[in-house]
């Protein structure tokens, strides 16, 4: 088991897009050929490069570079062969299943480079199309090419497109999906330039294809991979992103103040892992299990896994966030209840060294430690940032979850293309990256145990949230009680205590001081619970959780009345990962300005 969070293996993938041979003049192709290869050369060099730059956030392994593409006659094989020829690896989309698209080429030749072509491809993708509807089959694999590409190599002779799913019609998407598009001209009238909206000193994401700016390949290609890949480019964040690299793997965390409050409110009892939590390979087991119900489908074709890849991550990233949440938590409990055993610590003082003749000091000097010990607190948090480091981890947790039900249909997250702002968003995608596209035939037998995983993933999710809206619901109701009856109480002694001062009762001296010092420092213990609601925050959670739950279960109520359809089985995948990442993302800004503080 590793020490420190994995590295991401860097990886870039390539999409080819092109013409068929009737569009694809035989006078120019060589030089096609030609020119394809010098873009693969700059791309390959451009990784390496970008590789040698910032290896200190990459996985010691040789960079992997992949090629997309759907092996059809002309461009596609064009590329794929050139690309095997450089040391990429081959990925293979196949609009129909692989008996079936062999009949769709006519020669004999033909036939025997598409299989060896599928013998010498690392992964095979066979989606569900049908002869029935063709336009939509190839279309399907053209997007599914697209959403999985970083970058796209058109071969395209800048006409209109024969028809849906076409080369232009491809290439139109991809502008606006805001894809780095490598056009070579299959006329060859013109040099191979690249498109893409980044080129602009102010960028317009989604514009169409003729509004791209564009440069020319050998100045702009080098530093388009080196923008796609490269960590943030602000030193905060790759400082951060090194900080989470190192972190060190812990089996005890001794921040009881949490899961004792929740102990001490009778919502749930302690238990063992609050003091030794699971392991980050635990976690990763626990949460593969949950999101994989199916075991992939392979064969001598078909020979990939449908485990989703990042696992290792993300058993880190969960595991560094329970831990930095139950630290967090437990300090800004701590400082509350330190605070207001502080102000308890003076009232008392003064009642005993007026009623009792006890010396002073002690109990100052246990005031004074409590004092000490919240500002300690919260410097020590405050310098080991745990807020920060504790909401930045649940994020990659939380992102790579989210992209597990999209990675089953193969569809990517739809991040934009570029470079990432912050290390959590760049450091889910790398990992992405290198996971690659899934790979089997999405088939009946096997769209159907999508369905149920994407139900199960609905079911698990739904099932957190109700918890963690009873839990948190329970804690606010409670911890409120407790304040209102604090002030409660500060109320009736403080009414006695004017009731004595009015002369309509009369208390033995010594009661009257009793109840002035309860009635000063009791309000100080229910300020400690208003504290404590504040920043932690448990209506708003509880509500979150309620709307997210909500939400999730209509996808659910869907999924069990929905057909198996691709189509329809990545509209539910999508609208899972938007259910799951828009709760973080509300969760990540309502988290963002509940810091540790030193209660005034």
């Amino acid at each position: 088991m590793s020490n420190h969070p994995p590295k991401p293996r860097l990886a870039l993938s390539v999409g080819i897009i092109g013409h068929r041979p009737n569009r694809l003049p035989e006078n120019t192709r060589a030089d096609v050929i030609a020119q394809v290869k010098e873009v693969l050369n700059i791309v390959q060099q451009s990784t390496q490069e970008a590789y040698k730059h910032h290896s200190q956030f990459f996985a010691d392994e040789a960079p992997t570079l992949t090629l997309l593409s759907a092996v059809a006659e002309g461009a596609d094989r064009i590329a794929a062969i050139s690309a095997l020829d450089k040391g990429y690896a081959l990925t293979a989309v196949l609009p129909f299943d692989v008996k079936t698209y062999q009949q769709e080429f006519r020669e004999a030749s033909s036939k025997t480079e598409y299989k060896r072509l599928l013998e010498k491809a690392e992964r095979i993708l066979v989606l569900p199309g049908t002869r029935a509807q063709e336009t939509v089959a190839y279309e399907t694999a053209g997007l599914t090419i697209l959403d999985n590409a970083d970058i796209l190599l058109a071969v395209w002779d800048g006409e209109a497109s024969a028809g849906r799913g076409g080369t232009t019609d491809l290439i139109e998407r991809a502008a606006r999906d805001d894809i780095p598009i490598i056009h070579i001209d299959a006329k060859n009238q013109f040099p191979p330039r690249i498109l893409w909206h980044d080129l602009a000193t102010f960028p317009a994401a989604g514009i169409d294809l003729l509004e791209l700016p564009s440069s020319s390949l050998e100045s702009t290609l080098p530093n388009v991979v080196e923008k796609l890949l490269r960590p943030p480019s602000s030193k905060t964040e790759s400082n951060k992103l090194l900080r989470y690299l190192e972190e060190p793997r812990r089996s005890w965390n001794g921040r009881i103040e949490v899961p004792l409050l929740l102990a001490l409110l009778a919502l749930r009892p302690f238990r063992l892992t609050d003091i030794r939590p699971k392991e980050p390979a635990a976690l990763a087991t626990d949460f593969q299990d949950n999101a994989n119900s199916f075991a992939a489908q392979q064969s001598e074709h078909l020979h990939a896994s449908s485990k989703f890849p990042p696992t290792a991550a993300f058993g880190w990233a969960d595991a560094l966030a329970v831990r930095y949440a139950q630290i967090f938590r437990g300090a800004y409990i701590s400082n509350f209840v330190c605070a207001a055993f502080a102000v308890l610590a003076g009232a008392t003082s003064l009642v005993g060294t007026q009623l009792l003749a006890w010396p002073s000091w002690p109990l100052a000097l246990v005031e004074t430690g409590f004092v000490i010990f919240i500002f300690g607190n919260t410097f020590v948090g405050t310098r080991r940032d745990w807020h920060t480091r504790w909401r930045e981890s649940r994020e990659v947790a939380e992102r790579l979850r989210a992209t597990n039900p999209l990675w089953l249909v193969a569809r990517s997250l739809g991040s934009p293309r570029g470079g990432e702002p912050t290390w959590p968003a760049w450091y889910s995608r790398a990992h992405l990256r290198a996971a690659g596209l899934v790979a089997g035939a999405i088939d009946v037998e096997r769209r159907e145990e999508i369905l149920r995983s994407l139900a199960a993933i609905v079911d698990s999710q739904s099932a957190y949230h109700k918890h963690v809206a009873e839990l948190m619901h329970g804690v606010e109701r409670r911890v409120n009680r407790i304040g209102q009856g604090l002030f409660a109480l500060t109320f009736l002694f403080g009414a006695v205590n004017l009731a004595t001062a009015l002369g309509a009762y009369h208390l033995p001296f010594h009661w009257s001081f009793v109840l002035t010092g309860l009635a000063a420092s009791l309000p100080a213990l229910g300020a400690a619970t208003f504290g404590i609601r504040l920043i932690g925050d448990f209506e708003g959670v509880a509500k979150r959780s309620e709307r997210t739950c909500a939400g999730l279960a209509g996808i659910g109520d869907a999924l069990r009345q929905d057909s198996s359809s691709l189509a329809v089985l990545r509209s539910r995948a999508r609208a899972i990962a938007d259910a799951m990442l828009g709760d973080m993302q509300h969760w990540r800004m309502t988290t963002e300005t509940r810091k540790l503080i030193a209660p005034a």
